[in-house]
């Protein structure tokens, strides 16, 4: 009763566990009703809960980043050179069936028998369980066999044929096949795809197949002995009359096979028999001739050229092969013919241009009219220049150059009619107007380099024209600017007496005053007394005359010196220009005072000596914006120098000079004995003057009161005596004695 009870119970319990299973499931089963069992995934994607439209855009989603994503490449074996590649899966086309695997996803657990779909409806409840559909996926086929095309030379072990090779004792040996490994391209495939299926992002491995030899060592062993004969003779090569002998040790060498169907024919290698066949090609073959551009009766013509031919080694190879493989001792070669590099259609263009450009006259003009210098060059001046250059490989077969030696002939030629000095404008016054004495002109220099290129530019261009490059000067002074030399004032003067001198002296005063009559001075220049007259020697026309010269013991002496009396003419030009008030540049004054210097200004301490071979020069600068002249005439009596030029408008004040520090002269009488002198006649050298110093002030106004220039003239002279010079016989001594010497003697 117990056991009854006890059975009763259990099956009681049970069925109650039975029943709330049975209503779990159908709570789960209704949950789910429309949508994806929980556990359940498509290539890694979880679906469960989805419905399907929501299934379908996450695996589009997944599937499109996987398309994008780069995918390392491998091949199983890793292959010769790069090992790995990368590609994304959308390079080779890959799609997806979404909606496919999304309908396959919710059928799971629904379609099959009542114990499957209990499984496939709860597995996913329990740890571990669910499922993993696969993604249905396909590629297009076109672009894998591309991409593995594109891998294949890097991962395949090509296969090496069998060959002969010349063993020991030169006879034929057999170097045996060796199979290779490439891409196996349908496994390749399958790969891809079982990738793709499982939106995979692991390197994928591509699988890899043998690829045999074509020609194995068994192959050649079936034919060795044919081989071995058709090669232990010489092979003789006909073309024409010519025949060649062709050795056995080089057939040996050259000996390959290749399949033609299922038989083996000769296929020689033709590096080896590259120097044979250099022999054949010397003695059969025939270089054409290029055609040719000449000059011919006064126009260029084309002279066709002459074809050639060569050896065809490829034809006269193959007849080679098929001898060996015929078991034949003898080829033909052949020849094939051949257009020389240049052929007269390559030369017609280029004969036109030619003739264009001897038939166009070149004008060389220079300047702003160039009609003013021009120079025609002609046919017959260009035809000479032009030189072909044949050039086979180029865009034109040949080029057109000049001589160039030729074309700087022409260039010389044009330097001898362009070139010249620069020259400056000449002008003098006289009779109060600015005479023209040389008109200027510009300096010209052809450069050779730039005008020889102006020159080649034109003649190859055919232009008709061409400019030289010429290197222009332009004068300092040019003969426009008379116009703008308003010279119409007298500004000042200096005047002195010479009637006095002696011949000699009075012929350099006056060659002196030649020199300065008529200099004009552009505005701001500096004017030089030296520069003016230019040397003072003898040979220049001065006369000798006196100076005076520093002695040892420290005096003031007078001496011989070429040129003495132009000291007077520096001196009274000082005087004018001073009374202008031009600023002075440069000026000494004498050793001791000359009475001249104070003549016609009766101001002492107003002189200016001049030495042009020591550098004692008198200079003064024209700052009065506007040309100056000078006038300068000695009548045998009086020297006048007068500064021409516009009146600046100014004030010149000069003050009386202040005379200090005066040294007595000794009035005493010195005789100096002279062979210069006949003998007993006598010459006063030099006059006894008291030793001084002398300042002057001047200051200069502009026509606003404006101070523009206060300067001080200081001059020290030391004193001077009273010399007169004596003839003695050339057999007495000649220097100073305060007696008069004795005359007869």
């Amino acid at each position: 009763m117990r056991q009854h009870r006890a059975l009763a119970l259990c099956f009681g319990s049970a069925l109650i566990t039975l029943l709330l299973l049975l209503l779990g499931a159908t709570l789960y089963t209704n949950r789910y009703a429309g949508r994806v069992y929980r556990g359940v995934g498509v290539a890694g994607v979880d679906l469960g809960g989805l419905r399907r439209d929501a299934a379908v855009a996450r695996l589009d989603e997944r599937a499109a980043a996987y398309a994008t994503a780069p995918v390392r490449v491998r091949p199983a074996s890793g292959g010769g050179g790069q090992q790995a590649w990368t590609i994304a899966p959308a390079e080779l086309g890959v799609a997806f069936d979404t909606g496919a695997a999304a309908d396959r996803a919710l059928a799971y657990g629904r379609g099959g028998g009542a114990l499957d779909n209990f499984a496939a409806r709860f597995g996913g409840l329990l740890p571990g369980g669910g499922t993993d559909l696969t993604l249905p996926a396909a590629l297009d086929e076109a672009r894998l066999d591309a991409a593995l095309r594109a891998w294949a030379p890097a991962a395949t072990y090509w296969p090496t044929d069998a060959v002969f090779t010349v063993g020991q004792g030169g006879q034929l040996a057999i170097v045996p096949d060796k199979d290779g490994l490439g891409l196996d391209a349908g496994g390749s495939r399958q790969a891809f795809l079982t990738h793709a299926a499982g939106l995979s992002r692991q390197p994928l491995t591509l699988p890899q197949a043998p690829v045999p030899a074509a020609i194995t060592a068994r192959m050649l062993q079936d034919i060795e002995g044919r081989a071995s004969a058709v090669t232990a003779q010489p092979l003789t090569l006909r073309i024409g009359e010519r025949t060649w002998a062709l050795p056995p040790e080089q057939l040996r060498a050259a000996l390959r096979y290749r399949k033609d169907g299922e038989r083996l024919v000769a296929a020689l290698d033709p590096a080896p028999l590259a120097p044979f066949f250099g022999q054949v090609s010397a003695g059969a073959a025939r270089p054409g001739v290029n055609a040719k551009l000449v000059y011919e009766g006064g126009r260029y013509v084309v002279q066709p050229g002459q074809e050639g031919n060569v050896l065809d080694e490829a034809a006269t190879l193959a007849a080679i092969d098929a001898a060996l493989t015929e078991g034949r001792s003898e080829a033909s070669g052949a020849l094939k013919p051949q257009n020389p590099p240049i052929v007269a259609a390559d030369l017609e263009p280029i004969r036109a241009r030619a003739e264009k450009i001897v038939s166009t006259p070149l004008v060389v003009g220079f300047g702003e009219e160039p009609e003013r210098f021009a120079h025609t060059f002609g046919r017959a001046d260009l035809q000479p220049l032009l030189v072909f250059t044949e050039q086979p490989a180029g865009p034109e077969k040949l080029a057109i150059g000049v001589d160039e030696q030729g074309l700087r002939a022409l260039t010389q030629f044009l330097a001898g009619e362009l070139n010249q000095g620069v020259r400056d404008a000449q002008f003098t016054f006289a009779r109060q107007a600015v005479r023209d004495v040389v008109a200027s002109r510009q300096g010209r220099e052809v450069q050779f380099a730039g005008t020889d290129q102006a020159l080649r530019a034109a003649i190859l261009g055919a232009t008709g024209r061409a400019t030289p490059e010429v290197a222009v000067t332009e004068p300092t002074i040019k003969s426009s600017d008379k116009a703008r030399m308003n010279i119409v004032e007298r500004l000042a003067y200096g005047e002195t007496d010479y009637s006095s001198s002696s011949a000699d002296r009075k012929h350099n005063v006056e060659w002196a005053a030649e020199k300065l009559d008529g200099a004009l001075i552009p505005p701001d220049a500096v004017f030089s007394f030296n520069e003016a007259t230019g040397e003072q020697t003898i040979e220049a026309g001065l006369k000798p005359g006196y100076g005076i010269a520093l002695a040892s013991d420290g005096r003031a002496t007078t001496v011989s010196s070429v040129g003495g009396g132009i000291c007077q003419v520096s001196t009274t030009l000082y005087h004018g220009v001073f009374r202008a008030g031009l600023p002075i540049e440069d000026r000494s004054w004498h050793l001791f005072w000359l009475a001249y210097g104070e003549q016609g200004v009766g101001v002492k301490g107003l002189d200016a000596t001049v030495d042009e071979p020591t550098g004692l020069d008198f200079k003064f600068r024209n700052t009065t914006s506007g040309w100056l002249a000078l006038e300068a005439g000695a009548n045998g009596e009086t020297l006048r120098v007068s500064v021409w030029g516009k009146d600046p408008g100014w004030d010149v004040s000069i003050d009386d000079p202040v005379i200090s520090n005066v040294q007595r002269a000794d009035p005493k009488v010195v005789y100096q004995r002279t062979h210069d002198l006949p003998p007993g006649a006598q010459r006063p050298i030099e006059d006894a003057q008291d030793g001084f110093t002398a300042s002057i002030r001047i200051r200069v106004r502009d026509g606003d009161g404006k101070l523009i220039r206060d300067k001080t003239f200081t001059s020290n002279y030391l004193p001077s005596r009273n010399v007169v010079q004596v003839g003695v016989p050339q057999g007495q001594p000649t220097g100073d004695t305060e007696e008069r010497p004795l005359t007869g003697n």
